[in-house]
This record gives C-alpha cells, sequence and structure tokens, in this order.
C-alpha cells in the first residue's frame, strides 16, 4: 500500500524543491546577462571616448605649431580648453592642456642653446560617467615646430 502512495505523483514538496532549484538556476543566468549587457555598453562608450581623443589630437596636429594653444591659457590658440560632447546618448567632457616644454638636452633657461622653449605637450583627456563612476581615456603626445 505504501508502494502505491509513493508513485501516485508529485507532492508539494517536489514542486517547491524544483521550483526554487529553478529559480536560482534563472537568477544566475539573469546576473551574467545583466553583467554582459553592462560591459558591452562600457566598453562601446570606452571605445567611442577613445575615437572622440584620437579625432582631437589628429586635429591638432594637423594645425600650424603657432596655433597650437587654449582660448585664454599659455600658450595662446584657437582650441577650447573643455567642451562638452554627446554621441550615442552619452556625455562626454573632451579636457585639453597645452604647455610649452624646455628641453633639457639644448639647456634650460638663461643656458638652453636655442633660447626659447623647444615644443609643446598636448594632453587630451576625454570623460564620462559610467556604470562605477567616473571613466576616462586620455592621450599625450609632444609637437615640435617645424625647422
Amino acid at each position: 500500500m505504501k508502494a502505491a502512495l509513493a508513485t501516485r505523483g508529485i507532492g508539494l514538496l517536489d514542486v517547491v524543491i524544483g521550483t526554487t532549484l529553478l529559480l536560482v538556476v534563472f537568477v544566475g543566468l539573469f546576473g551574467v546577462l545583466q553583467l554582459g549587457t553592462r560591459m558591452a555598453g562600457d566598453s562601446k562608450a570606452r571605445t567611442t571616448a577613445l575615437a572622440l581623443t584620437l579625432e582631437h589630437m589628429e586635429f591638432i596636429r594637423s594645425l600650424p605649431y603657432t596655433s597650437i594653444g587654449t582660448v585664454g591659457g599659455t600658450p595662446p590658440g584657437s582650441l577650447l580648453a573643455s567642451e562638452a560632447l554627446t554621441l550615442n546618448n552619452i556625455s562626454y567632457t573632451r579636457t585639453t592642456a597645452i604647455r610649452y616644454v624646455d628641453d633639457e638636452k639644448d639647456g634650460i633657461g638663461v643656458s638652453d642653446t636655442n633660447g626659447s622653449d623647444d615644443y609643446k605637450r598636448v594632453k587630451v583627456v576625454v570623460s564620462w560617467e559610467g556604470p562605477t563612476g567616473t571613466r576616462e581615456t586620455q592621450l599625450v603626445t609632444d609637437i615640435a615646430p617645424r625647422e
């Protein structure tokens, strides 16, 4: 009689245990899917930021040496020190910093053999708000005058 009762069907406890196991599996899969989506979005934002940084750096390299500078900065020029950009529904801030560099190889200050600053150092930083806080990408290059 006991054997016949045990094989009649699924009991309430079996349903609860099975549902719990399925719920654990699906919650884990949802977490992995959510993480993958977040990582793909962050990768897209980072790729876009790098493209904005490279584009601006190439634009600066195309300018005449005397024009490389920021508005109201030292050295003076026509480039904005900071600008807000929106691309792919993400807000970016692009910051450009340019400064003179006096190379040690030909002397510094009054002992400088050519008597002037030797080149300009350009730093372009693009920052944005990511899921884990403020993220940024940056490039630095030195630009010398043509002789």
